[in-house]
């Protein structure tokens, strides 16, 4: 790194400071006059709130194990803080109030008392460099409710993701046995990868007693460990009904970046019958290189006979296309190009998507208009509830919102993140469930920009690569 180059980076981080400082100069009441005592006022907070994520193996980029772990970053710490960048949370104000939101964010009081400690360290460097420790985080794995029980299911052995078709994502299902002899509900799931920088995300699917044994002649006809898959497990899920996939996915959990192990509401579960099988299916991004990974699932269960109401998840996509910028060139910047490639890529079927998308939300797929904000309404056909709502988009996108029948008198936002990070995705349980009913539009709108993409210029389709890109509403839904 030259010089020059260092001295502008230091200037920057110097001008973040003095803003951070600045900023804390004109802060309200709730700012305390003392410096807070760290083991006291600090850890605690740290504790609840960011030690999920700064955490050995977890998915921030260092941790937060004691004292002098925050002191040494004490600037970084109070510039996340006075820019309300960390903790992470990432619906807008606009959006409704979902379960467990106070824990995942700060308070006036809360945030004040880390800036004014961080503040400290800052003013007295090497002050409070003690090793105190922060203490451990709450458990990732949900108590158990009473009757309940655990299931922990893991990779049957570690696979090594290589790229089909010379890309750089690899789709591997694996299919995992519960060995249930009775039936269950699935009440919670935790997804752990195996690998973290390499997992893009992993879709558990159910897959119920009537197309087990095509799972397990699928698994046995593979060569290695697991089986390729896009889009979906590569088995029927026992609903023979291809299009039905978008009002029950047969999802029992998924996890990207950033979304950890929600619990279903209270007196609803994931049906999962005697002598189901589960298939994980996990994308591998290979642009963070190959080693072996093997992820597992930690699943809470109750017993079928329980009354529990039956949780099913509905997928509202969107028609994603982005052309290339002007003064851009290059051969995949010819759409039927860039679909062709896909074929190449990820199988014929994968190829089909966008022309189905368009299709499906009302589109011309003989003259598909390309633009950065796409949006598709779904009707409700049946009456039900939501539970919860999330979105899922790549790394172009900016912007993602799920809504309730807009521009009617029955409007309601169910979800909006007016900054999209693809490494903080999650699902959002409803503080209130929503009731829905036929006549009812669910609708999902998101703004995609095409600058943000590397490599190569391309006519961006919505595909299953991790250059490619998606807009994706997901609902997880009971009976009316």
């Amino acid at each position: 790194m030259s010089r020059l180059a260092a001295a502008g980076i230091a200037a920057a981080v110097l001008a973040v400071i003095t803003s951070a400082l600045a900023l804390g100069a004109t802060s309200t009441d709730a700012t305390p006059t003392a410096t807070p005592d760290f083991a006291r006022d600090v850890a605690p907070i740290v504790r609840e709130t960011c030690a999920g994520c700064h955490r050995d193996g977890g998915i921030a980029p260092f941790a937060f194990r004691t004292e002098r772990d925050l002191a040494s970053r004490a600037p970084l710490v109070l510039a996340a803080l006075e820019s309300r960048r960390m903790p992470p949370w990432p619906p807008s104000q606009r959006s409704p109030r979902y379960v467990g939101q106070a824990a995942r964010t700060l308070d006036a009081r809360e945030r004040a008392t880390l800036a004014a400690w961080a503040r400290a360290q800052v003013v007295r460097p090497g002050g409070a460099r003690r090793g105190t420790p922060v203490g451990s985080p709450p458990p990732a794995t949900a108590p158990l409710r009473r009757g309940e029980s655990r299931l922990e299911l893991a990779m049957p052995q570690s696979y090594r993701p290589t790229a089909p078709g010379g890309g750089t994502d690899d789709y591997r299902c694996f299919l995992l046995d519960p060995k249930l002899r009775e039936d269950r509900f699935v009440t919670s799931a935790r997804i752990a990868p195996g690998s973290a920088s390499l997992v893009h995300h992993v879709i558990l699917y159910r897959i119920g007693p009537a197309a087990a044994a095509e799972a397990v002649a699928l698994d046995r006809s593979a060569r290695g460990s697991g089986w390729t898959c896009f889009g979906g497990p590569g088995v029927s899920a026992g609903t023979g009904n291809p299009r039905g996939v978008l009002d029950d996915a047969g999802w029992i959990a998924a996890w990207a970046p950033g979304w950890g192990g929600d619990r279903l509401r209270e007196g609803t579960g994931i049906a999962l019958p005697a002598g189901s099988r589960i298939v994980m299916q996990v994308h591998y991004n290979l642009l963070n290189g190959s080693r072996p990974d093997r992820s597992r699932a930690v699943l809470t269960t109750a017993p079928g006979d329980r009354p529990l109401e039956p949780v099913r998840t509905v997928l509202l996509p969107a028609p994603v296309e982005l052309a290339c910028g002007r003064g851009e060139q290059g051969p995949l910047c010819d759409r039927t190009a860039a679909v062709f490639d896909q074929a190449k890529r990820f199988g014929n079927d994968a190829a089909l998507v966008p022309t189905g998308l368009l299709l499906l939300c009302g589109r011309d797929a003989a003259r598909p208009t390309a633009g950065p904000t796409t949006t598709c309404d779904r009707p409700v056909t049946t009456p039900m509830t939501i539970q919860a709502v999330a979105g899922h988009m790549h790394v172009l996108g900016r912007s993602i919102r799920v809504e309730l029948s807009p521009g009617t008198p029955r409007a309601r936002l169910l979800l909006e993140i007016p900054r999209w990070s693809f490494h903080w995705q999650a699902s959002y349980t409803l503080e209130k469930p929503v009731r829905v009913e036929p006549g009812d539009v669910v609708r999902v709108t998101c703004r995609h920009d095409a600058s943000l993409r590397k490599g190569a210029p391309r006519y961006v389709l919505w595909g299953e690569g991790t250059t490619d890109e998606m807009c994706l509403g997901v609902l997880q839904v009971t009976r009316g």
